[in-house]
């Protein structure tokens, strides 16, 4: 009894009138307030504080409606009114209808929005988390300018974002020369008083790739330093007339954005004097930091000149920045070739010699047969280590090539031995990018993924643009079915430039169903210019278990017929998932998800055992998606 005559009296006092209309417009209100706050840039609390004065003022609304209510004569006291005479005694009926709707309407809208939030089954396992990671865990592929700040931290200065006081970054020099064409020397410049100071225990220094990204961009030292993380940064200019060398270095520290050392070196141009600035240079910075940095107070530089030739210096400052960038290995020979004429002993110009010819069937060059290529190489290298049998890269190069030579012709050189000579070049040179990649090549190809991985994320930390090492980082992690990883990884090397020449991952170009991308891709010189089913393709990658056959016999005849140049392995990566399995594969995609069918075939099995890999794995154990079967056999998912 008692609850109707409360019903009633709710019901008199119109405070369901009052609530439903609250809660209407309340949440039009928010509605509105979320959009201004997008829109108008307001500040993050802005939609916050607009839904808590909304229900502040709620409880408010209901004890008003309680206590007043509208008559024609204007608001008045609820127990002062005659049954009848409100205000909304006649359009009550109507009124409540149209409550009614706006809050059908408003319980649909929030429903339907919370339906659209939750993404559809194919697009949850798209996106879906890897498995062992979770809600909270750092993007394992950060963008390469998020790189290049981790690079030179340690992990104190991680934890607090702080960068570390015995840190530094070496811009490129600013070309001063008359002629403005001698920024291959102001760069070269920086650049080995950077790989002078990288050898300096105690000092953290950016790499080069992170420092010269900033080349001609109009930035404050202090901005820079706080995207390398870096406490202070090196830079300089160069001037080149005649026979004369003018070099002008300054050290600043960015977190004042004072200078702590300068000075001007004017010199005859020579190898000596150039080799000899360059340890100033490097030692002064060192005896700057000492003052302040303890474990840098007794630090000595060392500088190795690699060569006395002047001419053949300035050849392999040319050369070196094409060979990095993979670009026109021709001219890059060249430069060497005319570089090791003027000193036969110059080990630097040996080594990037080797190795430019090893890298130069893999880029399509084919004036010379591929094993002409290899035995270049080798020759270069063995060049490199009789002048300076420390030599790196030689040695990384050697191992590079007895490993190809087990991929393509069938050799049998152990394997593990070949990793310990890589193994053996980081030893002496833990930031050789080269050396990083080509081991992580040699993981992939024995099936070792994780490993694989672990040496193109070290090397692109060490180097961020590095482009090898990050194009081979995003293919790992798609042969691990780690499609988002790799996909992240993928557009932040785009974006940053970070990519050699034509290559792209088709795989995850067909996986996110990107059409347009992958047939842009596809189109490109090294891989089918000139096709006229490009589209099929596409559909293919996007069917990879039906019959294809007929379609690859006719790529196949075109790819014969044209003289386009053109890397086998971008051939053999496009077709060998549509079944064309008798194509060598590449060694590190052959372990990915569209390659499953490949790896059931007898054709796999072949060049496994043909290879090497198999008795690798016999003695040092399988990978995890292959196990063995009885004494002489394998399988593999």
């Amino acid at each position: 009894m008692m609850m109707n005559k409360l019903f009633t009296e709710l019901r008199r006092r119109n405070i369901f009138r009052v609530a439903g209309v609250y809660a209407v417009v309340g949440w039009i209100l928010m509605q509105v307030a979320g959009a201004l706050e997008t829109s108008l840039k307001l500040p993050d609390w802005f939609d916050s504080a607009i839904t808590a004065t909304l229900l502040i003022g709620f409880p408010i609304a209901v004890l008003l409606a309680w206590a007043f209510e509208m008559t024609p004569e204007g608001v008045k006291r609820t127990e002062t009114v005659a049954e009848g005479t409100s205000a909304t005694a006649k359009p009550g009926r109507t009124l409540d209808v149209i409550i009614v709707i706006g809050l059908v309407l408003v319980v649909t809208t929030v429903i339907w929005q919370g339906a659209r939030s939750s993404p559809a089954p194919f697009e949850a396992a798209k996106n879906a988390v890897p498995q062992g990671e979770g809600v909270g865990v750092v993007n394992k592929n950060p963008h390469p300018e998020e790189r290049a700040q981790q690079a030179s931290k340690d992990t104190s200065a991680e934890a607090t974002n702080i960068p570390d006081a015995a840190s530094i970054a070496v811009l490129p020099f600013t070309d001063l020369s008359p002629g403005k064409d001698q920024e291959y020397f102001s760069d070269g410049m920086a650049e080995e008083i950077l790989n002078v100071l990288v050898k300096v225990q105690g000092l953290s220094v950016a790499s080069r790739t992170s420092s010269f990204q900033f080349k001609g961009r109009e930035l404050g030292i202090p901005e820079i330093a706080n995207t390398l993380n870096v406490r202070h940064v090196l830079e300089g200019s160069v001037r080149k007339s005649g026979n004369t060398l003018r070099i002008t270095a300054q050290l600043i520290d960015a977190s004042n954005d004072r200078h702590l050392w300068s000075q001007t070196y004017d010199r005859p141009l020579t190898a000596e004097n150039i080799f000899q600035i360059q340890d100033e240079i490097a030692q002064a910075i060192v005896d700057a930091l000492g003052k302040s940095i303890a474990v840098l107070a007794k630090a000595e530089v060392v500088v190795d000149a690699p060569t006395e030739n002047l001419t053949a210096y300035e050849l392999y400052l040319k050369a070196r920045p094409l060979y990095l960038a993979r670009a026109k290995l021709d001219i890059v020979d060249q430069l060497l070739g005319r570089a090791v004429e003027q000193d036969s002993d110059f080990a630097k110009a040996w080594e990037m010699r080797a190795a430019t010819n090893m890298l130069m069937p893999e880029y399509s060059y084919t004036e010379f047969p591929e094993e002409e290529y290899m035995r270049r190489a080798v020759e270069y290298a063995g060049r490199a280590l009789a002048a300076d049998p420390d030599s790196a890269t030689a040695i990384a190069v050697r191992a590079d090539i007895r490993i190809i030579k087990n991929q393509t012709s069938g050799a049998r050189n152990d394997i593990g031995k070949i990793i310990e000579e890589f193994k053996h070049a980081l030893a002496i040179d833990p930031r050789n990018g080269s050396a990083l990649n080509w081991l992580g090549l040699a993981y992939g190809f024995i099936g070792d993924l994780d490993a694989a991985l672990d040496q193109f994320t070290t090397c692109a930390k060490v180097e961020p643009y590095y482009a090898p090492c990050v194009e081979n980082e995003y293919d790992a992690l798609a042969s691990m079915g780690r499609m988002e990883e790799a996909r992240i990884a993928f557009e932040a090397a785009l974006d940053s430039g970070a990519v050699t020449d034509e290559w792209g991952n088709t795989a995850l170009l067909a996986y996110f169903e990107r059409k347009q991308l992958f047939m842009f891709a596809t189109n490109q010189s090294r891989w089918l210019p000139g096709w006229r089913r490009h589209e099929a393709i596409y559909d293919a990658w996007r069917n990879i278990g039906a019959d294809h056959s007929a379609l690859v016999a006719d790529i196949r005849a075109f790819a014969a017929r044209t003289t386009e140049k053109r890397r086998d392995t971008f051939l053999a990566n496009l077709l060998i998932p549509l079944g064309a399995y008798d194509m060598q594969p590449s060694g590190l995609n052959m372990w990915s998800p569209e390659n499953a069918g490949y790896r059931k075939s007898d054709e796999f099995d072949a060049y496994i055992r043909q290879s090497g890999v198999f008795d690798y794995w016999r003695k040092n154990g399988f990978p995890p998606q292959c196990k063995p079967v009885g004494a002489d056999d394998f399988a593999c998912d």
